[in-house]
């Protein structure tokens, strides 16, 4: 949703080299975004259809292990639609895990299974890390306007983008590094390496 209110979900996959028909979404995500009061008072009518538009677009998740998916909602901070995109990791070989919850992972780091955070080591990226990609790789002008246009979403980024235009890609990424610095210092090996 975050970064469906950026503009930036399409660009942010094809930096990472990931394809279409590779992305898997909750199976509730269509729904989720068409009929949530909540998302409807914090988003726009634009930020909830281009939402809606990435998730008809991408696959459903069908497959999950229903024990595994249990634990996870069992520890406190994981929620179910985090719980079940876990899960169903444990179907595919290959996979990063793209979340802007930064409770659920230090949830995820803080609890007992030890198992499930040894596959996930260097599988998951956080909102800041997909950011910083961008700015990296892309317009940093382009993906500042876009960020600064869109709603309040994120407390951290809007902090870290609050200049706007003045903004300067080298105190930006700065700052981005060091937010994904402490995430990994609380969080153990779960963020992929830079």
């Amino acid at each position: 949703m975050k970064l469906a209110a950026y503009n930036l979900f399409w660009e942010a996959i094809t930096k990472l080299s990931v394809k279409q028909e590779n992305i898997r979404i909750l199976p509730t995500a269509e729904q989720v975004f068409s009929r949530n009061r909540r998302l409807s008072t914090q988003y726009t009518d634009q930020t909830i259809q281009r939402a809606l538009q990435i998730a008809k677009a991408c696959t459903s998740i069908n497959q999950y292990s229903i024990a595994e998916y249990e634990c996870l909602v069992a520890e406190e901070g994981i929620d179910a639609g985090e719980a079940l995109l876990v899960a169903a990791t444990q179907t595919e070989v290959d996979y990063l895990l793209i979340t802007g919850d930064k409770r659920f992972i230090k949830a995820l780091a803080s609890s007992q299974l030890v198992d499930l955070k040894q596959r996930l080591n260097k599988r998951i990226i956080c909102l800041e890390q997909l950011i910083l990609n961008l700015i990296n790789v892309s317009d940093f002008d382009k993906i500042c306007r876009r960020i600064v246009s869109a709603e309040d979403c994120d407390e951290t980024i809007n902090e870290i983008f609050k200049l706007g235009k003045q903004a300067k890609q080298k105190d930006v990424s700065n700052s981005l590094n060091q937010c994904v610095a402490d995430l990994r210092f609380q969080t153990g090996e779960l963020l992929v390496d830079p």
